[in-house]
């Protein structure tokens, strides 16, 4: 019984990091891992490096001609995976195909409920998932033994189906690492600057979940708000494997939180030096729980590049609003923090929360202006994702209609496919020009944004006279900015 993963031609990374677009996705390297660990046939087809699209992958299924098609899902990328599974059902249509990934997981009952294509949705964690589901292939594939697997979403009787909650992978260190070796990685072609050279890069994540509750993020739906490290061995073992095997020389933590646990980051900081490991890294943390001395660690370690999330300027909607109880002091002291020891950072900020006013949105452009030389700043508009508290709230608010479904384009629905990803975005108190305002004041300021970059996007995301409108008013407050200057 033959599996046969699929990484679609768009691969997986978030808007913000568009630059950089040659990252291994590691969800599905782990279940290609996980299979070929337990001596099933798999193959990875990395269309995205291999320049590969419908047709070309079609032909990648028919000569491999396995029993299972397994593809990742993000919200950002559902519609090119529907599209994908259509095409693959159309043409195959005995193959089972299965969909896992963090849009499965928040959105699969409305997936399975409007996507004929896909035949089995995978909730939460996959890599024990997908073994039960190779068995029961392996089996005869009677329809009537799906329900026994728990965290799948099935179709029973034309209707989605839950067979139940499985539970989380409690110790996550004899997990083998994700497949790197069942892809062309020498088409991965990710690098990382670092003084006057760019180095070779990879990802890894070390952890799972996130102790935090952001109003806007899923993470702790599909990983749990109880953080499930490797030991600092294990991920030493993973770091050195990507040194050894790929010639990484820079590696991106994808962990939520990479100082979620100040012992564990510490033990590994310690452990990476005392192994003489040579690897720089990059990472993501919190500011209220970093402490000068753990950065200092980090920095020894070999920690080059940390970003954090600030969202925004109002204190009042980071503690109130987004759950996220940092004060400004903090963010300055992280910031002073990060130049003392010479290491890159990087602030994330968030326009158009819940509830957030006009004056405190232009609190967070003056929290900007005050980093800005020391930092580098990253904005974009409030994204909604499925299953988030978020997402409850544009309901009730009626920003997204009583019969929104994820598996359609819904044009009463706010996006900005082209600056923006498409997914929905939050749009209560602000019009389209002051979000222009927030966005070209921020970026007027900004020597690293090309503006005029995203114009033939833009041209081509626009599908109706409400995209024209929106996108115009945006364009009149560019105008004014430019030619009067405020």
């Amino acid at each position: 019984m033959k599996t046969h993963l699929i990484i679609p031609p768009s691969g997986y990374i978030a808007q913000r990091w568009k630059e950089h677009n040659t990252m291994p996705p590691l969800g599905i390297l782990s279940i290609g891992a996980v299979l070929e660990k337990s001596g099933r046939p798999v193959q990875v087809t990395a269309a995205e490096v291999l320049g590969l699209k419908t047709q070309g992958i079609l032909r990648e299924i028919a000569d491999y001609d396995a029993d299972i098609i397994g593809m990742s899902i993000t919200t950002e990328n559902r519609f090119e995976i529907f599209a994908l599974a259509d095409a693959i059902k159309t043409a195959f249509p005995k193959k089972t195909i299965v969909i896992g990934g963090p849009h499965a997981t928040m959105a699969g009952l409305d997936m399975i409920g409007h996507v004929p294509a896909v035949d089995l949705a995978v909730v939460g964690e996959g890599e024990r998932t997908i073994l039960e589901i190779a068995a029961w292939q392996e089996a005869g594939g009677d329809i009537s033994e799906l329900a026994r697997i728990k965290g799948l979403i099935i179709r029973r009787d034309g209707r989605p189906l839950f067979t139940g909650v499985r539970p989380m992978i409690e110790d996550i260190d004899p997990l083998p690492f994700p497949g790197k070796q069942l892809i062309p990685m020498e088409r991965y072609d990710f690098r990382w600057p670092v003084g006057d050279k760019t180095l070779r890069a990879t990802n890894i994540i070390t952890s799972r979940g996130c102790p935090f509750n952001c109003n806007f993020c899923s993470t702790p739906t599909n990983w749990g708000r109880q953080v499930r490290g490797y030991s600092p061995q294990r991920a030493v073992d993973e770091i050195r494997w990507n040194r050894d095997q790929f010639g990484a020389e820079v590696l991106w933590f994808f962990d939520d939180t990479f100082n979620y646990n100040r012992r564990r980051t510490e033990d590994l900081c310690r452990l990476i030096i005392r192994e003489k490991l040579g690897i720089r890294f990059v990472a993501e943390l919190r500011v209220d729980v970093l402490t000068y001395e753990q950065l200092a660690l980090m920095r020894e370690a070999g920690v080059q590049y940390i970003s954090f999330g600030v969202e925004a300027g109002s204190e009042r909607v980071r503690r109130d609003v987004i759950h996220k109880n940092i004060s400004n002091e903090q963010v300055f002291q992280a910031v002073d923090w990060a130049r003392k020891l010479d290491i890159q950072a990087t602030a994330f900020f968030i326009f158009s929360h819940p509830t957030e006013t006009w004056a405190e949105a232009r609190e967070s452009l003056r929290l900007i202006d005050q980093i800005k030389d020391s930092a580098d700043i990253t904005v974009s508009i409030l994204h909604i994702y499925p299953g988030t508290e978020l997402e409850a709230y544009a309901k009730e608010k009626k920003l997204l209609p009583a019969d929104f479904s994820w598996a359609r384009h819904d044009r009463r629905v706010e996006t900005l496919p082209a600056a923006q990803g498409d997914v929905p975005l939050f749009k209560e108190q602000f019009t389209w020009g002051q979000i222009g305002e927030l966005l070209f004041k921020w970026s007027a300021g900004n020597k690293n944004v090309s503006l005029r970059k995203k114009i033939p996007d833009v041209l081509r995301s626009i599908r109706s006279l409400r995209d024209f409108g929106k996108y115009l008013a945006i364009a009149l407050v560019y105008v004014r900015i430019k030619l009067l200057g405020k």
